[in-house]
């Protein structure tokens, strides 16, 4: 049975499908375009490096295996998936993140032969220990060029320095170290744990028959018995774990990245568990901080800041919180003048107007987003892998409410900061 989800804001229906075997399967068909995007999303991340399946022992598996498993899962005992969806002409890639891995594929043609190949791959796991230490060296090699990275190592050391037991502390690819010790077995046992069809998500957006999606899945989605995995939880302290952190590498001008570390309702929060903070804290960042704000203007015009600098919301399973990050040759000053800003607004708010103007923003923002087939279809697997409604985000900016904001910004613990700088030799 399809379950139709309508959404008068945007005039769009998002199809619901649960397949007997478990897999849920949004699908979003949108007339006029000429391709189609379909993404599979298995609630396995980084993240999930301590676990337990129907409430079994603890099993503790080595940092990156998440993603070492994507690498792998593309490999068959004749051809890789890369190869088969070359002959069709469709595009096709996978990421892992700190709380999902996603596979997926566009294409102009041949979509029913595209969705048969992402469906046999993602439950066809071939892993041997030649294959699996063939990759070794490939993993290690990306692994050496993040960290050699300014960008990426003044991201990863701000979770470092905020979390002391979240495993978002912990780089997605892991170490040299410690995927030496990942085996076939290592992929095996993950693999049956996590990619049980009910912890697995299809999302299908752009030019497709809906009745057709529906087919390929009851000929090719393999029915398995539904586990219970749950990652083991932690109790995070609230306070950051060092303010401060600072790295010397070849920059040509220092970079920065400012988190402000918040409370979350429990270990393993979703973002179906804070809603509410992710569109408030959106918006309040943007009225306070944004690239129209008084802020950024006099930062800018004093050359304390530049065109680079932005600020946002970084969520996840288990972690929200509001950042901010550009290049100055001062970071320190712009924390300061950052923490004075949100002080001020504490004790004068910004006008309603500001509010009214970023709500309208980020509204429209969020409608483009039905202009793009690939956009559309993230959108469907973010709205699955958080148990949120497909038009969740929309739906909250056009409710979204200025004395409700305010009530985030009161309870924004300035104080409760980390600055990462990398700078120069």
């Amino acid at each position: 049975m399809i379950e139709k989800i309508y959404n008068d804001i945007v005039k769009e229906t998002c199809l619901k499908y649960v397949h007997s075997s478990g897999v849920t399967v949004y699908m979003l068909p949108m007339e006029g375009y000429s391709s189609a995007c379909a993404q599979v999303s298995v609630k396995f991340g980084s993240e999930d490096n301590s676990f337990s399946v129907n409430g079994g022992q603890i099993i503790d598996i080595p940092d990156g295996t998440a993603h070492y498993l994507e690498h792998k899962l593309f490999e068959s005992e004749e051809k890789n998936a890369f190869e088969l969806f070359a002959q069709t002409g469709a595009s096709c890639n996978a990421c892992t993140s700190f709380d999902y891995t996603k596979y997926y594929f566009s294409s102009a043609d041949n979509f029913a032969k595209n969705l048969e190949i992402l469906l046999g791959f993602v439950q066809d796991p071939f892993f041997t220990p030649e294959n699996v230490e063939k990759e070794r060296g490939i993993i290690g090699q990306e692994i050496t060029m993040y960290r050699d990275s300014p960008n990426w190592r003044v991201f990863t050391n701000l979770l470092e320095n905020m979390f002391a037991l979240n495993p978002v502390r912990l780089d997605i690819a892991g170490t040299i170290e410690s995927i030496s010790r990942i085996t076939d077995k290592t992929l095996y046992d993950c693999y049956n744990a996590f990619y049980n069809p009910a912890n697995m998500y299809l999302c299908v957006a752009g030019k497709f028959d809906p009745d057709e999606v529906v087919r390929i899945c009851e000929e090719k989605l393999q029915k398995r018995s539904p586990l219970t995995v749950r990652s083991t939880p932690y109790e995070e302290p609230l306070g950051v774990i060092n303010k401060r952190v600072e790295l010397v590498m070849p920059v040509a001008k220092p970079i920065f990245e400012i988190g402000w570390k918040r409370p979350l309702p429990k270990s393993g929060a979703m973002l179906c568990d804070f809603p509410e903070d992710y569109l408030y804290y959106n918006i309040l960042f943007d009225v306070i901080f944004g690239g129209v704000s008084d802020f950024f203007e006099r930062a800018r015009e004093s050359g304390l800041i530049n065109e680079q600098f932005g600020q946002g919301l970084m969520y996840g399973r288990g972690f929200m919180f509001p950042f901010a990050r550009g290049e100055s040759d001062d970071p320190d000053a712009v924390l300061e003048l950052l923490q004075e800003e949100i002080c001020k607004f504490k004790k004068s708010p910004p006008p309603r107007e500001q509010f009214d103007c970023v709500k309208r923003a980020s509204y429209g923002t969020l409608v483009r987003v039905f202009n793009d087939v690939d956009s559309v279809a993230t959108m469907l697997s973010e709205s699955a892998l958080s148990d949120t409604s497909p038009f969740c985000k929309i739906d909250l900016v056009a409710g979204a409410e200025y004395e409700k904001m305010l009530e985030k910004l009161s309870e924004l613990d300035e104080e409760n900061v980390c600055i990462s700088i990398v700078k120069g030799e």
